[in-house]
């Protein structure tokens, strides 16, 4: 594979992986990421660490 490519593949992948975490933080933030045990515990962890970073 040429560099150049694999650089292009990489930032496309970069791309659509920061488009997924948006997605998943506002999932996050409406409680709609589930009912499970990671589910409860991402929601735990967002609402008492990452939000209280970002004010």
């Amino acid at each position: 594979m040429k560099q150049t490519s694999l650089h292009y593949w990489h930032k496309e992948h970069n791309t659509s992986v920061a488009e997924f975490h948006k997605k998943h933080e506002s999932e996050i933030q409406q409680s709609e990421n589930g009912n499970g045990l990671l589910a409860k515990w991402e929601r735990y962890f967002y609402n008492k660490v990452i939000s209280p970073l970002k004010k």
